[in-house]
């Protein structure tokens, strides 16, 4: 009996075991073929238009190329023979479902640093001020100063020369500013450029068989060469990823060459004959050709080519010829600029300036009064040319000049800001844009929104 026990007993913990096994098989079966039906339908289940899970979702996700490639533009000058243009690099295409942008006011505008729209709590100041004030646009950097893309790019030169913050989603800080009804309008430091320059050599100014340093001390400011297109295909790169990206306007700065009249240096292709604004505008029309029809096209230039027909310094901006491809000039009216009658000190020349017939020894202390008559004489040039739709949207001085000479400089606050408002306004222009590098704007000079001038 005893054995019987025994032999009976293995044969049922065997039978007990089997038993647990086919449960636990049958158990981990289920669970995978569970697992296999939510992959397929997550899988199955498309993303939202605009839908972001998290801040590094947009800047991971792979980015397909661009659908339009570069335009040849026509002009007196070709390509040197054996030098093909180079096509721009790829970027990132357009959303399938754009969002309409809202409808833009006259642009009543402040100049914003990078670390004004990247920091958010400033970022929110500015929206705030612009919700409370008259103010209703910013321009913010896309090529900084020297030659950084403030945020994420996709680019292929801008990533190998570690040309960008990868830290920055620009599309999200631009649909904040469209939030709230502010224009956004993207300004391209152009050809003064100290980072894609020392990647690819080959694009930059030389002189002597060396980068041109623009510094005085050595620290290295480079400049694109403007008669190089392969430098006009880096540039058009960024515009055309800046415009997919949901930039309303374009603004081209240091879209010039460096003043001959303080430096030395040579151009690759500089041709014998041709006028260098031929080269600055033949950029401009290149790029035009090259962006989506109704692109907004602006370019900073100095004051002097309002008042003067002269290229001074050979920088390749002239009034009447610039604005061809361009939908806005904005030139940069600053008192501060204008030569005063000290015998020494910044922008001395012992005698002042004369706009429009008026000799102004201290232009600093005039604001209105340099402002206006400049502009006068700017709008008779501009309309005398047939044919010339090119509007004009100043630069004006947000800043208190004070490294001029003493008693040429005065302290801009409220009136000083007002009176050149008001000098647009009679000279008969509706848009304006202040100028402070260091955004220490007088915001009290902003009339409240609800009080804006007509």
């Amino acid at each position: 009996m005893e054995n019987e026990k025994q032999m009976i007993k293995p044969e049922a913990d065997k039978h007990k075991r089997n038993t647990v096994s086919i449960i636990v098989l049958t158990v981990l079966v289920l669970i995978s073929l569970a697992l296999l039906g939510l992959y397929a339908r997550y899988r199955q289940t498309p993303s939202e238009p605009g839908d972001d899970t998290g801040p590094t979702a947009a800047l991971n996700s792979p980015t397909p190329e661009v659908t339009f490639a570069p335009t040849e533009i026509p002009s007196p000058t070709e390509t040197p023979a054996g030098e093909p243009t180079v096509a721009p690099s790829p970027m990132p295409e357009p959303s399938v479902t754009p969002v309409p942008k809202p409808e833009f006011q006259p642009v009543k505008a402040l100049y914003l640093k990078p670390e004004s729209f990247q920091n958010n709590s400033l970022l929110e100041h500015y929206i705030d001020l612009a919700n409370r004030t008259e103010i209703n646009a910013y321009v913010i950097d896309i090529k900084s100063d020297w030659g950084l893309i403030t945020y994420r790019s996709e680019i292929e030169d801008v990533r190998a020369a570690k040309a960008c913050r990868d830290d920055i989603d620009i599309r999200k800080i631009i649909k904040k500013f469209h939030d709230n009804n502010i224009r956004v309008i993207g300004r391209v430091v152009t050809f003064k450029d100290s980072v894609i320059t020392k990647y690819k050599p080959e694009l930059a100014i030389h002189h002597n068989g060396k980068l041109f340093d623009q510094s005085s001390d050595g620290s290295g400011v480079y400049w694109l060469d403007a008669t190089n297109r392969k430098s006009w295909d880096y540039i058009l790169a960024i515009v055309q990823e800046a415009i997919n990206y949901g930039f309303d306007e374009i603004q081209f700065d240091y879209v010039r060459f460096p003043e001959t009249s303080l430096y030395r240096y040579e151009l690759s292709n500089l041709e014998e004959g041709k006028e260098r604004r031929e080269y600055i505008e033949e950029f401009i029309a290149y790029i035009r050709a090259n962006v989506p029809e109704g692109t907004i096209l602006s370019a900073d230039i100095f004051g002097m080519p309002l008042i003067s027909s002269r290229d001074h310094g050979e920088i390749g901006q002239t009034l009447e010829t610039i604005g061809r491809n361009l939908d806005y000039i904005s030139p940069m009216i600053y008192p501060s600029h204008f030569a005063n009658s000290a015998p020494k000190g910044s922008m001395a020349n012992g005698v002042g300036q004369v706009i429009n017939g008026i000799k102004f020894t201290h232009p600093d202390l005039y604001p209105y009064e340099v402002v206006y008559n400049t502009l006068l004489v700017g709008k008779k040039r501009i309309e005398s040319v047939e044919g010339y739709k090119v509007k004009c949207r100043p630069y004006i001085q947000g800043f208190t000049a004070d490294y001029l000479p003493d008693g040429y400089w005065k302290k801009y606050g409220v009136e000083e800001y007002r009176a050149q408002i008001q000098a647009v306004y009679d000279a008969g222009y509706e848009e304006w844009i202040f100028w402070n590098a260091r955004n220490n704007y007088v915001e009290e000079a902003f009339l409240p929104e609800e009080h804006e001038s007509d």
